[in-house]
């Protein structure tokens, strides 16, 4: 029997007098509150697809608007070659070929750039139009001012050309006299409405002349009021197309009258079975929940390996059973995850260090050519160029000796050898190799618990973040680096900062600064795995680093490290 008919049948066994005096306060208290969640609802869902549609006008124009800058690499050569008036063909081959690259990088869908005269110069996304005079894309770049709209694009999909609703901004570049317009979009999708999307909440879109354009997850069948409208307005502030909310108000009618019947059948019971069978009943069910309570905290803590157990085929059974091959599937996708993530990490390393040990080959392979011809040519001052030369081919093999060992370092970092450590103690023991060399201060937290960690590794990581801080003050009068400890909030986790007065680290750059042979100190010999070690020295003690601007500028590295091996940190305090 379903868990529905088991309740019914144990509350219509238990009839209490006072139960048939509260049915009719009950029954109205119960409707007061269905339409109450109703009209949370419908608010609710409103809010929802605004947000989801404000956040992706607000993406869209972020992007554009980087795109659009002067300085972007992309758009800086497309103006630098206008005013050097070098803009053939060739160049403009070699724009247009990027052009698909620069819009799939910054996850665009269309991507338009018009010249002086309004002709398309570049249009990744819809090739047929290159060439093509569109004076739209300045005229709405004026228009709007840079703010994002919603309107209508082509964009081709194999051999068709299709018409898409997208959230688009259009943006007026300028440089040494020279401007070009740029417009591009992302897709309305059915990522703006999955948020809203739940049991009793739909939701589509339509265009001006009801014309569904994104299809319901389920029959349209609104139920009593008009379906909730929010519109998407184009560059000109005219409806484009409309987001139409269906919010259900539940089987209300039938509720109540089962509550009239079930209080009635109620009135009929006695006292004591009510009792008996009520709590034989609620501990039954209250212990099954209790499971998947449980159930929920661990996949909350990482532990996919949890299982709760099933132990009847009604509808908490089928939740429990729900839940564990929601386990077993998170389980296997965060495996792959990892392994994709570790390939990919894998090849952008490959990738950089190519590029590293390429650069030492062009002035060895250019010293060598020097001696070959001077030495055909019988060069009166060959022994002075043969010894040029030969230095220049050692220095770089050295360097080349340099980037290979400090690749092999990092790839053969061993797994943390994990002890407690007093991280106090590793912080005083790096700061005074600094006594008189740096200005660095502490502020260390006096109780600050043992945590389980290598000490060599996080003497490592401390060492490189003052290292950089060092070097980012290095030619500033009055620099000053703190390193600073705490405990975190939830009382799990050592807190470690590390903050400077430096020039701090471009907004740009946070993401990539964690990234290997991402280095700024390329003429200083930097090979750019310094943080990377720190990087994967932390993830490898379950911990987070994150770069933040310190107050008063200059540039701010918070760790946060567990106090056990093997405890996951839930939310970040950082």
């Amino acid at each position: 029997m379903k868990l529905r008919g088991r309740f019914t049948l144990t509350l219509a066994l238990a009839a209490l007098v006072p139960i048939s005096v509260a049915a009719v306060v009950t029954r109205e208290v119960i409707a007061s509150s269905y339409r109450a969640d109703y009209e949370g609802n419908r608010d609710s869902a409103r809010a929802t697809v605004q947000r989801e549609l404000e956040t992706l006008r607000l993406e869209v124009s972020e992007a554009v608007s980087s795109l659009a800058d002067s300085r972007h690499p992309f758009v800086g050569v497309l103006l630098g070659e206008m005013a050097k008036d070098t803009l053939d063909l060739r160049v403009l081959k070699s724009l247009r070929e990027q052009g698909g690259g620069q819009m799939r990088g910054l996850f665009l869908h269309t991507l338009t750039v018009t010249g002086p005269d309004d002709r398309v110069l570049i249009t990744p996304h819809y090739r047929d139009a290159t060439d093509d005079t569109n004076p739209g894309v300045r005229e709405r770049a004026i228009q709007t001012g840079g703010a994002p709209y919603f309107t209508y694009d082509q964009i081709r999909v194999g051999p068709t050309v299709e018409t898409v609703l997208v959230a688009q901004a259009a943006h007026v570049s300028r440089k040494d006299g020279y401007a070009v317009a740029i417009s591009a979009s992302r897709r309305v999708t059915d990522k703006v409405l999955a948020g809203v999307r739940r049991p009793g909440v739909d939701a589509r879109i339509v265009d001006p002349k009801g014309t569904v354009i994104l299809p319901p997850q389920g029959s349209w069948e609104p139920e009593g009021s008009a379906p909730v409208r929010v519109p998407l307005l184009g560059p000109r502030g005219e409806e484009v197309a409309t987001v139409e909310l269906t919010v259900s108000r539940g089987n209300l009618d039938q509720l109540l009258r089962n509550i009239t019947l079930i209080s009635a059948a109620l009135a009929l019971g006695a006292l004591v079975l009510v009792v008996a069978i009520g709590l034989l009943v609620a501990r039954r069910v209250a212990r099954d929940l209790e499971s998947l309570v449980e159930g929920s905290l661990a996949a909350s803590r990482g532990d996919l390996d949890h299982r709760v157990p099933v132990r009847s085929k009604d509808e908490v059974g089928a939740v429990a059973s729900a839940f564990n091959f929601m386990m077993e599937d998170l389980k296997t996708a965060k495996e792959r995850l990892v392994i994709a993530e570790r390939i990919a990490a894998w090849q952008e390393i490959a990738r950089r260090l190519a590029h590293e040990i390429k650069n030492p080959l062009t002035p060895i392979q250019m010293a060598m050519d020097t001696l070959r011809k001077t030495w055909r040519k019988q060069h009166p001052q060959f022994a002075e160029i043969l010894e040029e030369s030969t230095t220049t081919v050692l220095q770089e093999a050295d360097r080349l000796k340099h980037i290979v060992s400090e690749f092999s370092d990092f790839a053969r970092m061993p797994k943390p050898e994990l002890q407690r450590i007093d991280l106090n103690e590793v912080v005083r023991s790096v700061v005074s190799l600094y006594q008189g060399a740096a200005p660095v201060a502490t502020h260390l937290f006096d109780r600050l618990p043992e945590l389980d960690a290598d000490r060599a590794q996080i003497h490592q990581v401390v060492l490189n973040l003052v290292e950089n801080a060092r070097d980012a003050i290095s030619r500033r009068a009055g620099g000053r680096i703190t390193v600073s400890t705490r405990l975190g909030e939830a009382g799990d986790r050592a807190l470690l900062v590390v903050e400077d007065n430096g020039p701090g680290v471009p907004a740009e750059l946070k993401d990539k600064v964690f990234a290997p042979y991402f280095t700024t100190k390329h003429a200083k010999g930097g090979t750019g795995l310094g943080l990377a070690i720190v990087h994967r020295i932390v993830s490898d003690h379950g911990g987070r680093i994150l770069v933040t601007d310190a107050r008063g500028g200059g540039a701010r590295f918070t760790i946060e490290l567990p106090l056990r091996t093997g405890t996951t940190l839930l939310a970040s305090r950082i």
